[in-house]
């Protein structure tokens, strides 16, 4: 049996974790950014660059459903890479990607239409998914594993360290 990709469930034992990379900022300040938002830090790790925090994508209050929001987590001079991995498993979505620089969002997209990114420079990774053969006229079909390339492109254009999930 081939293991999950951490995208479609990071932690085996939770549903609905959003997946941080971060830089230039410590982990200390992530995680009480995060409990300050209400959100449950659930693992981490600290690479030699970029470290890692898991946490629950919706607060702990029962009635509150908003996206974290992670332009003030991000102070000058840090970087998060955001994978939200199940933004709405109800109605089956795909993941969502976005990268904040010094507490900006530079670039975000739906992993089902990577071709509508937002942010101040939306265009940052369409070269390297059109590279990939993920978007453009060169596009190949989606296939069982289009999200995992799709994981597989943006880390290797941030220089995201290789994550193995339990």
């Amino acid at each position: 049996m081939t293991p999950t990709h951490w995208i479609h469930r990071p932690l085996a034992h939770c549903e609905e974790a959003n997946v941080v990379f971060f830089r230039g900022l410590t982990p200390h300040a992530l995680t009480q950014g995060l409990l300050d938002q209400r959100r449950m830090p659930l693992a981490h790790g600290k690479g030699t660059d970029w470290g890692v925090l898991v946490h629950y994508m919706h607060s702990w209050d029962t009635d509150e459903y908003d996206s974290a929001d992670y332009g003030p987590l991000c102070a000058a001079g840090g970087e998060l890479a955001v994978f939200v991995t199940e933004p709405c498993i109800a109605k089956a979505h795909g993941p969502w990607f976005s990268y904040y620089r010094d507490g900006r969002l530079v670039c975000g997209f739906s992993f089902e239409t990577p071709t509508l990114p937002v942010g101040d420079e939306p265009e940052l990774l369409l070269p390297a998914l059109e590279a990939a053969k993920l978007i453009g006229a060169q596009a190949q079909p989606d296939g069982d594993y289009r999200e995992e390339r799709i994981v597989e492109t943006i880390t290797g254009f941030l220089g995201l360290p290789e994550l193995e999930m339990p």
